[in-house]
């Protein structure tokens, strides 16, 4: 049976005349009626009484029209589906998750895609950078996002900047620091410091201690959180400091204050990278770097050292 056979049979109980549906379907009528008999061969029923004069259903042909119908819909839909996704107009995409540092790029790239593509389903999922990386190479997410003044990528990776701010402490607001307008890394210097990431893989670990080194400085002990969330928690709840990205809004979010640090050798810049397998066809994934590359915004320029003082 193939679905010829179907759309014959349907044509011929709709118009009820071998004539008429042989010219809609544009076959032969003897090729029509050789298909129709095919096909009730091949079920063992009769689904058509036919005579000189009219042509009618019988009862095993009302039902089976209703399944036929059923199929032949069905059929249709998975080939407009198909063409859908390969259009870039249906489909999934899932995208790594950053937690609130993302809040300053990725709700107008996500409501301008949603209003395009509404039939395309987005999901986050938690991940830590490198465990990010990891699910990009097989494929598990479609985008996801490394850290550093570079994006240090495993071959077949593209990489879009859409952050560009500078470190800055952020410590709990009841902190006898917190009153200061700025810190230097010297008056952190004792204090337990929060570390994102576990210890033999953490980026965000090594940008603070070369901090600390550039500026001659040793600092306290090290924690190493997993999860943002957690992370912030942990701050929030005075349990430690951590050195974040300049360009998050903690203060009424987490309770937590973030000032402005003041080095004279460190480089506290920080680059967040879109990143993405540089072999994937799918439309969807280039549509949404292009909102995010069309909503990027103007990188932070920190205060000059004299200026910390009004910030």
């Amino acid at each position: 049976m193939e679905l010829r056979h179907l759309r014959y049979f349907v044509t011929v109980a709709e118009e009820l005349n071998f004539r008429r549906a042989a010219e809609r379907l544009n076959v032969t009528r003897p090729a029509l009626s050789k298909q129709v008999k095919d096909l009730e061969e091949e079920l063992g029923v009769t689904l058509l009484d036919r005579n000189t004069v009219r042509v009618t259903l019988t009862d095993a042909g009302n039902t089976y029209l209703v399944d036929a119908r059923a199929i032949l819909a069905h059929v249709e839909r998975a080939k407009v589906l198909a063409r859908e996704v390969q259009e870039g107009r249906r489909g999934h995409l899932l995208i790594a998750s950053v937690g609130p540092i993302a809040a300053g790029f990725m709700p107008e790239a996500l409501k301008s895609f949603g209003d395009e593509f509404p039939d395309v389903d987005v999901g986050f999922v938690e991940m830590t950078p490198p465990e990010q990386l990891e699910a990009l190479a097989k494929g598990q997410i479609h985008i996801g996002f490394a850290y550093g003044k570079k994006a240090t990528l495993p071959r077949g990776m593209k990489s879009l900047r859409i952050l560009q701010t500078k470190f800055a402490v952020a410590l709990y607001h009841g902190h006898p620091l917190a009153e200061r307008k700025s810190l230097t890394l010297g008056d952190i210097s004792r204090e337990t410091l929060l570390c994102l990431g576990r210890e033999s893989e953490s980026k965000h670990c090594k940008d603070v201690r070369t901090f600390f080194a550039a500026e001659g400085v040793t600092h306290g002990p090290t924690r190493y959180i997993q999860g943002f969330d957690s992370l912030l928690t942990m701050v929030a709840a005075d349990h430690g400091m951590a050195l974040m990205p300049r360009i998050l809004d903690l203060n009424r979010i987490h309770g937590i204050v973030l000032k402005p640090l003041v080095t004279s050798k460190a480089d506290l810049d920080f680059s967040m990278w879109a990143v993405w397998k540089s072999e994937d066809a799918s439309p969807l994934v280039h549509e949404f770097i292009r909102r995010l590359k069309d909503r990027l915004p103007v990188p932070f320029k920190a205060p000059s050292p004299g200026m910390e003082g009004a910030a």
